[in-house]
């Protein structure tokens, strides 16, 4: 028979794990749930560890297996956090001491043919010591439950184990190398890509095929071309499995000079992503893990992504794949190295993850260090060897926060939080590590600037600045410096010793909902695919002391803005190519809020207007306590334009804060090729709107269910966010799905978003409602 593989998620219960769970199930007292599953639903912040450090019991029942006699049966979990040990009709089968590889159990001696069978899952949060990625407290989350996918699968005697492409030189020729590891020594092997097929026999459990892929094409950032693998295996002229495989020729190499992809240079910019999810963990199917791929590669713009600190999901690698980004890749663990079980576990997850993950284009590095962990060289003399064993072609990292230690992997990859703010962004490279070495930064900022989306104005400009400042600092093309990967693309959950007290890290350049901060136009401003401008103020006077605008940054990728107030032109302003001239499209920064305003409206010669421009900052700055040349200058106008002192006050009020006028309009226009390409208006209206988006409206539920975020935001008639309202958000659903989280909302700096789950195939419907808003969406499950 051919091999069989049944996704088995629907129809799971849980409960709190009991020691009589060992012995008799009592369905009653459990939970019925559907996999990917935390096993309760916790709250946005001030979390109880409690309920993710103990140990919950998870029930299936498999109906109607039917299989005839010397066939094998097995049980693969994608994810388990964070231990599980497995019983087939009361039965140990297995046991896994890591969260984040699959497992795959043989449950075939414990199988009561004809008959219905209980499978049971004893699922442990509990953070031991020798665990990876345990050991010491660490700064994320582990969670609980099985949160990744699960199969049965059905083998009848010959099965293909792995198949492993690749491709040496694919610049210089067109050869695809492909591996293919059977569970026999016998049989042929059909291998077809395309219109090219190829049958060769079977000798040796290993088997090696190569193909001439003619007029390849390369797969890159920008054009990330895929080509399906298809592997046949036939034994006495029977098919007993099949496999399919995407493969991308590409060619990658870090050098002393930075990083190549198909021999072209390439600076890397990109974020550190965690896998964890608002009220549900890591317990997110594949759309969830799509669409984080989405808003890192077509929002956010990077070129890269590193999975911290573990492997992530196959499905967030396969639209990485798709979309042409780049994924360093890395084995659990944070700053701890424990005893020879957490090496062997080490070991193992990285097997695991090389085997599970090596044919993925987006693939450029494996991480084979414990994160920031102290020098060891025999536990990392043996993670490089197994790397390089399973994998010759990609190179190795470690990821460090230590300066020159010891360089066991090919690239030198090292957290470089020396930004501070008034410094350089990076440090050189020949205080980390030998010029000769490839480098690669992993991570900087988080940390050493924790902002909220709703902080001050000001913390949220400097927190924008700062990453930009780094991206500059690693795109100095003279630098030795590969790339630089940001903490972290969103704020996530931590424990007690990190973090803000309601136990989350606000590290993100997004939110935890992934409602973009300031910070992400730091990065979305320096790609060219779609027009940026992005002003990083509210230009309301009572987020600045005095009431005085003196600079407002505008990150966008156009090549000038010309500004408007209240309908009279004030300047034209382009990027800073002084201070950023690293940056593809550096910020622009305004200083001059008056402009022409002066000799318009009050009649001043130029020289004149600039002057009073100088003398009403210089007000605003010191008061009263302006320098004797200023104090004659004003004096003089005052005379030379017939105003009185009064009128003189009035005028400065009027031009430098706005007190006791209208509010006023601002018009940024943004410019591209001399049109315009963006416009801005910013001022206050007393309209209120709610706006809710969402990347698709049709949900797919297939192996398992699906699920579907809507981004809202509430703005005013010029489109401009209500960044200090607390409304209450009010969520009805109707249809075949659940929300993921509670029904009432409030909202954070003016925006949220809201995620939620197939239950079943039709269509359903979800009403927003805010003040006297209300917006409907209608969805489709298919």
């Amino acid at each position: 028979m051919k091999k069989i593989v049944r996704p088995i998620n629907y129809d799971w219960y849980v409960k709190v794990f009991d020691e009589k769970d060992l012995e008799v199930i009592d369905l009653k007292s459990f939970k019925k749930v559907n996999i990917p599953n935390q096993p309760f639903e916790f709250s946005e912040n001030q979390l109880k560890l409690s309920e993710f450090h103990q140990k919950y019991t998870y029930v299936y029942h498999l109906e109607n297996l039917d299989y005839k006699k010397g066939v094998d049966v097995y049980l693969r979990f994608e994810g388990v956090a964070i231990e599980s040990d497995i019983y087939v009709n009361n039965q140990h089968a297995g046991q896994h001491l890591s969260g984040y590889t699959p497992q795959r159990i043989l449950i075939t001696p414990y199988l009561n043919k004809d008959k219905d069978n209980e499978i049971k899952v004893i699922v442990s949060g509990i953070e031991r010591p020798n665990i990876p990625p345990f050991g010491a407290i660490v700064d994320y989350l582990g969670y609980v439950g099985i949160y990744r996918e699960v199969y049965l699968e059905v083998v009848d005697t010959y099965e293909i184990s792995h198949v492993y492409a690749y491709s040496e030189n694919p610049l210089i020729n067109d050869h695809l190398n492909i591996e293919v590891m059977t569970s026999k020594a016998r049989g042929k092997l059909t291998v077809s890509v395309g219109d090219i097929e190829k049958t060769v026999e079977v000798s040796e459990t290993n088997t090696f095929i190569e193909l001439d892929i003619k007029d390849k094409v390369l797969w890159d950032l920008n054009h990330p071309h895929l080509y399906d693998i298809d592997v046949k295996y036939e034994v006495y002229d029977k098919t007993y499995d099949q496999r399919q495989v995407r493969f991308g020729f590409r060619d990658i190499k870090f050098k002393a000079d930075g990083f190549y992809l198909n021999g072209e240079l390439i600076k890397l910019s990109g974020l550190n992503r965690h896998q964890s999810y608002p009220y549900v963990g890591y317990a997110m199917p594949k759309g969830a893990q799509y669409e984080d791929v989405d808003i890192l590669k077509d929002f956010l713009g990077v070129d890269i992504v590193r999975s911290s600190h573990y492997p992530c999901s196959t499905h967030f690698l396969d639209r990485c794949d798709e979309k042409g980004l780049l994924v360093l890749e890395e084995i659990p663990g944070w700053q701890y190295i424990g005893n020879d079980l957490f090496k062997e576990i080490s070991y193992i997850s990285l097997k695991n993850m090389i085997i599970r993950d090596r044919n993925h284009p987006s693939v450029c590095m494996w991480g084979v260090r414990i994160n920031e962990s102290p020098d060891d060289q025999e536990f990392y003399l043996n993670t490089n060897k197994i790397a390089h064993h399973l994998d010759p072609i990609r190179p190795t990292g470690g990821i460090r926060n230590l300066t020159q230690s010891e360089f066991l992997e090919d690239v030198y990859t090292y957290n470089d939080f020396s930004h501070v703010g008034n410094n350089s962004g990076l440090l050189p490279k020949k205080e980390v590590t030998k010029q000769s070495h490839p480098y690669l930064v992993t991570e900087y900022n988080g940390h050493m600037f924790p902002t909220k989306s709703f902080d001050t104005e000001e913390r949220r400009v400097e927190h924008a600045l700062r990453h930009l400042r780094v991206i500059h600092d690693m795109r100095n093309p003279n630098n030795g410096i590969a790339g630089a990967i940001g903490w972290s693309m969103f704020d996530y959950h931590t424990h007690p010793s990190f973090g803000s007290g309601d136990l989350i890290c606000y590290h993100g350049v997004l939110d935890i909902n992934r409602m973009p901060k300031y910070a992400a136009y730091s990065y979305r401003s320096q790609q060219d695919v779609e027009p940026v401008m992005e002003i990083l103020s509210s230009m309301d006077i009572g987020d600045y002391p005095g009431g005085y605008l003196k600079q407002i940054v505008v990150f966008t990728n156009l090549d000038y803005i010309r500004l408007y107030k209240n309908g009279i032109y004030i300047n034209t302003f382009y990027p800073n190519k002084k201070d950023y001239p690293h940056l593809k499209h550096p910020p622009i920064i305004i200083t001059d809020f008056i402009g022409e305003s002066l000799a318009k409206q009050e009649h001043m010669k130029k020289k004149d207007a600039e002057i009073v421009k100088a003398i009403f900052r210089e007000i605003t700055v010191k008061g009263n306590k302006i320098s004797l040349k200023y104090k004659l200058q004003l004096v003089r106008l005052l005379k030379k334009y017939k105003l009185s002192m009064k009128q003189g006050i009035a005028l400065y009020y009027k031009y430098m804060t706005g007190w006791g006028a209208d509010a006023p309009i601002y018009l940024f226009e943004g410019f591209e090729n001399n049109f315009i390409k963006l416009s801005k208006k910013i001022t206050h209206d007393e309209e209120f709107n709610c706006l809710v988006e969402s990347n698709r409206l049709v949900m797919y539920h297939r192996d398992t269910y699906d699920s579907l975020r809507f981004a809202i935001k509430l703005t005013n008639g010029s489109d401009n966010l209500y960044a200090y309202v607390r409304d209450i958000l009010k969520i009805k659903i109707e249809g075949p799905i659940e929300l993921i989280g509670p029904k009432e909302r409030v909202f954070e700096a003016g925006q949220l978003a809201v995620w939620i789950k197939s239950i079943g195939v039709g269509k359903a419907k979800i009403t927003f409602s805010v003040r006297d808003q209300k917006v409907i969406k209608e969805v489709e499950i298919v």
